[in-house]
């Protein structure tokens, strides 16, 4: 196996703790529709395939039809409290800086801008030069289309880069661009659905990169 050039991280539930501020955001939104606030634990199941899926899941097949302007009253209220709570997860900022020397870059569902306004709060912006986000394409994960502009980017082969998620999506994801990856247990993902997919490493803290790739 080649070196590691480039480590792609999704974001929510991977780098950051961001559910308690969704979940905020998901019920604000929700009680302004006039519908059942749910619990974080139920919100959690709803992340991970970008804001119109996590309201249509948060909707549960009622009101889908005014999904647009669930979409934007769940924006306005994210806007507004997208780190009320929101933190690294532990040993992240450690691992970023060990890795200071190689590409890092982060591939998300989630808008852009938000994850951008994240890490300008957490003054990690700088260490991010490439953010692909839920819409700065056409597709979203897992549809390798952001991945792939990275590795264009960098110019990489696959056998050089890894991507680190959370998530079934984010394994997928990486699977589809026929890089490596790396499945972390500790965020926001279902653990079956993980280790159903067979990513090449699986760790329980983003720490364990620095062995895997010294």
């Amino acid at each position: 196996m080649k070196k590691i050039s480039l480590i792609v991280y999704d974001f929510d539930g991977t780098l950051v703790d961001t559910l308690d501020d969704i979940a905020l955001s998901v019920n604000l939104t929700l009680k302004e529709l006039g519908r059942p606030l749910l619990d974080k634990e139920v919100v959690k199941t709803c992340v991970g395939s970008g804001v119109v899926m996590l309201m249509t899941r948060a909707l549960n097949g009622s009101g889908v039809e005014d999904i647009d302007n669930a979409v934007a009253l769940f924006r306005k209220h994210y806007g507004a409290h997208l780190m009320d709570n929101s933190a690294f997860y532990p040993n992240c900022r450690e691992t970023i800086e060990f890795f200071s020397d190689r590409n890092q870059a982060i591939c998300s569902n989630k808008p852009e801008d938000f994850v951008r306004k994240i890490l300008a709060s957490l003054d990690y912006l700088h260490r991010f030069p490439s953010i692909i986000g839920g819409d700065s394409f056409k597709t979203r994960k897992p549809d390798p289309e952001g991945l792939n502009h990275l590795l264009d980017q960098y110019r990489l082969s696959p056998n050089e880069v890894v991507m680190v998620g959370d998530s079934a999506v984010d394994i997928e994801t990486g699977k589809n661009a026929n890089v490596h990856t790396c499945a972390v247990t500790y965020g926001m993902g279902d653990l079956q659905a993980l280790k159903s997919l067979k990513p090449d490493w699986t760790i329980k803290d983003i720490s364990e990169l620095k062995q895997l790739f010294p």
